[in-house]
């Protein structure tokens, strides 16, 4: 069942929702809307046809409060990505550690309890990021235009490299500073242990008791400890667990996951159990730099907080 809402203005794009339900939430209508966006409503479930896909849609979203239907979403999330339609899930973190590998990849973001502000961010920054259908010749004009920039920067520098280069001294005594060598502290091979990390953890966590946690959020770092942590006590990390060490809201420690992973410091791996089942670990460089850094810190005898 679908139906089409939207504002007056026919070229605004359009976005596709599919629910489970027959209402809307507030917080995505009023966001969608107050975007000036046009929507379409698909319903499916238990005695609903099968999702299908609207036509042409610049972004589907789809909100599953239960696992019951994801099968459902991935298809259709699947047919999404054959457009190149961006694609927002909403989910429960009680999801997360069992979304099929399939919607993890296609998912441009996916959001956890969101409010209207999180809806509002994820779509705008979905919709800029769709590729274009048609040629923008402005777009063209400005590429050539910021080539031409480059070009004349690059210029510039390499002039300015030669004369400085050619410039005699007026004194033979002076030069430029030349920086000693600094090795690597001792110990940056044997890191602390689980235990210590742990401790670590806990100190950073005792800060949120005596001020604003707000003023020291550091998702990443939280993260990388936690999950150095489990590395060297061999315990696989879920999701929904390495959202709850970041100590910052679900949806924003998922885009930190996301991010983190495109960096190649996190690794996606499935669970060989339950093939549905995701976990997070440390990639072996991340590893190796925790290791020299941790290391390096506890030779030198200071604390990380």
């Amino acid at each position: 069942m679908d139906h089409f809402v939207g504002q007056n203005a026919v070229f605004s794009p359009l976005v596709q929702i599919a629910s489970t339900s027959a209402d809307l939430p507030e917080t995505l209508s009023q966001a969608v809307l107050g975007m000036g966006l046009r929507f379409s409503h698909t319903q499916f479930g238990t005695g609903v046809n099968e999702p299908h896909l609207s036509p042409a849609p610049d972004l589907l979203i789809m909100t599953c409060p239960s696992l019951e239907n994801v099968a459902q979403l991935t298809r259709l999330a699947q047919d999404a990505a054959r457009i190149h339609c961006p694609v927002i899930l909403s989910a429960s973190l009680a999801m997360l550690d069992t979304l099929p590998e399939t919607l993890w990849a296609i998912c441009h973001a996916i959001l956890i309890d969101p409010d209207g502000a999180d809806y509002a961010a994820s779509i705008s920054v979905a919709l800029s990021s769709r590729p274009g259908i048609l040629s923008d010749v402005s777009r063209d004009v400005d590429a050539a235009r910021l080539q031409r920039l480059a070009d004349e920067v690059g210029r510039i520098a390499r002039t300015l490299a030669n004369l400085s280069a050619q410039a005699p001294l007026s004194d033979p005594s002076l030069g430029d500073v030349r920086p000693s060598f600094f090795g690597e502290p001792a110990g940056t091979d044997s890191p602390p242990s689980a235990r210590e990390i742990r401790g670590l953890i806990r100190m950073r966590r005792l800060r949120d008791r005596y001020f604003d946690p707000g003023l020291f959020a550091d998702p990443a770092w939280d993260m990388l400890l936690d999950l150095m942590a489990a590395r060297q006590e061999r315990v696989q990390v879920a999701v929904s667990s390495l959202c709850i060490a970041s100590a910052v809201p679900p949806t924003t420690a998922l885009r930190w996951i996301r991010m983190m992973t495109e960096n190649g410091l996190f690794e996606r791996v499935s669970d060989p159990v339950d093939g549905r089942r995701v976990f997070i670990r440390l990639s072996d460089a991340a590893a190796d730099a925790m290791t020299r850094y941790l290391g390096g810190v506890r030779s030198a005898q200071e604390r990380l907080i």
